[in-house]
């Protein structure tokens, strides 16, 4: 009997960023080596959980968003290891400020 290798766990690296015009989040997730059949994304208004494994590395996370999004129509791309989800704000995200830096 084999005795498989036991995965490595992690959480995955994420980049979160919103259009110029506010209108759109995009979140980029790190992902090698993993197969879009062996990812599960669940997406919420203000959050997402995602769930994926290759065959040494387990990835695991669950992340608050900026602003509430209109999960229905979110769309998602793995390429080559690159999750991209692209979702629409529910509202223009128009409550942040800049803030200056001294």
């Amino acid at each position: 009997m084999n005795n498989p290798v036991p995965r490595i766990l992690k959480t995955p690296i994420l980049a979160m960023y919103h259009d110029d015009k506010r209108e759109n989040l995009t979140l980029e997730v790190e992902l090698p080596d993993v197969e879009s059949e062996h990812i599960t994304l669940v997406m919420h208004e203000n959050s997402f959980y995602l769930k994926a494994f290759s065959e040494t590395v387990e990835y695991l996370g669950a992340f608050f968003l900026d602003g509430p999004v209109d999960s229905e129509k979110a769309i998602a791309v793995n390429n080559k290891g690159m999750l991209t989800i692209r979702v629409p704000y529910k509202e223009r995200f128009m409550c942040a400020r800049n803030i200056p830096i001294e």
